[in-house]
């Protein structure tokens, strides 16, 4: 467990990392606060002379091995390997970085991905990438919020994503920017069907062995958090409308919008650095039919964060809505060690018709261990509970949102 709360002093797992212009909003100085680095060095190292503070170098790298923990996945043996550097070591802007991952699980799954953050021309221009490799036994459930754990099915297949976006600062807090996008899957197993001869959900849709999607979109950005680690105060919104063309290899011509709105609220508590966060997630099929593993889904974002409580997958339709709150406390005053309660709900359209099932909501609560206090990096750890018996645990790095 400790080389897990150990991973890095500078790994990301969402967005951005620290914006310069984005000051850390915090009413207690440096000096007094502590991350795990300080600790293990109390431990460790107690009659050690401490030396003056390091100052920011231009590039830095962490590759250690932990373990981790999901529903989907069950335990698995992860090994980080993060890249960060100043672009323009002069300016010392935006701090770009490559963290890749590989990831064993218990469950025989094998997830490798490589996410990039690089900053250009004085940090107006951003290339962001999400590369990744799956080969991925799980389950599906059939489409809509009314399924219940009876409709599991055994799926397998492997899966190959390729994701670039290009964005443009046109004012402060303010991008734009086009992507290019590749979802590929083959090798698709549908175990009801193909053992069974059971008509699934995902036979009635459209199966097939191989599936693609891939054409290009166009983003709108307004980003006014304090620090993209672990947000204290400001708004996110994020708009992608997304278009899979055929002429390019898809499937079928099909289009998608996805919607990302936060918003960060703190509580005049002081030093106990409390807050609400709120998040509303809308992903929606347009027009055309989207292949069925790449339809909206729990934990089918970006960082597969919606549906603390659910598995991978767990709900799945041609449009989804989804809203999350989270109360935010400090535990210990040194910022060390914190917590948070949390709720969310989620409901996807009933498939073939097109109205929203029932809100299937999601509880929990979790702890937040403080990995570095310059960059305000935590270790998250929560655990979730659903309906039909859903639980389980989930490890992140910073917050979920």
């Amino acid at each position: 467990m400790l080389s897990f709360l150990m991973v890095s002093q500078l790994l990301f797992a969402q967005s951005s990392t620290v914006d310069s212009t984005h000051a850390i909003i915090d009413t207690m100085p440096l000096s007094s606060q502590m991350d795990i680095i300080d600790v293990l060095k109390k431990v460790f190292r107690p009659n050690k002379v401490p030396k003056k503070e390091p100052g920011s170098g231009s590039f830095f790298w962490t590759a250690i091995p932990y373990p981790t923990y999901s529903i989907a996945t069950g335990f698995a043996a992860a090994f980080p390997v993060n890249l960060s550097f100043y672009t323009n070591p002069k300016e010392r802007g935006e701090l770009s970085f490559f963290n890749n991952m590989f990831q064993y699980t218990q469950f025989n799954q094998t997830i490798a991905f490589s996410l990039s953050n690089l900053f250009f021309g004085h940090d107006k221009w951003e290339l962001i990438g999400d590369w990744r490799f799956y080969n991925f036994p799980t389950y599906t459930y059939g489409l809509g919020t009314n399924t219940t754990a009876a409709d599991q099915d055994r799926i397998d297949y492997s899966y190959v994503r390729v994701y670039e976006l290009v964005m443009r600062r046109l004012a402060p807090n303010f991008d734009v920017g086009l992507g290019y996008h590749l979802d590929y899957r083959w090798d698709i197993e549908d175990e009801a069907f193909q053992q069974q001869g059971i008509i699934t959900d995902f036979q009635a849709y459209g199966f097939s062995k191989r599936s693609t999607s891939t054409g290009f979109s166009a983003n709108l950005l307004y980003d006014s958090r304090s620090n993209a680690n672990t947000p204290r105060t400001g708004t996110y919104l994020s708009l992608q409308f997304r278009v899979n063309l055929q002429a390019m290899g898809s499937n079928s011509n099909w289009n998608q919008v996805i919607i990302d709105a936060r918003k960060y609220v703190p509580l005049p508590t002081g030093k106990w650095r409390t807050l609400l966060a709120f998040w509303g997630y809308g992903w929606f099929v347009v027009n055309g039919n989207a292949p069925y593993l790449d339809l909206p889904s729990t934990g089918g974002d970006m960082f597969n964060n919606t549906g603390r409580g659910y598995a991978l997958g767990r709900y799945r339709g041609t449009d989804m809505l989804y809203f999350e709150t989270e109360f935010r406390f400090g535990i210990m005053r040194n910022g060390l060690l914190g917590g948070v309660v949390f709720a969310n709900m989620e409901s996807y359209t009933q498939w073939p018709a097109t109205y929203f099932g029932d809100f299937q909501p999601g509880v929990g609560c979790g702890l937040r261990l403080k990995l570095n206090k310059r960059t305000d990096t935590n270790s998250a750890i929560d655990f979730g509970i659903g309906t039909h018996g859903s639980k389980g645990f989930a490890f992140n790095l910073n917050e979920v949102f």
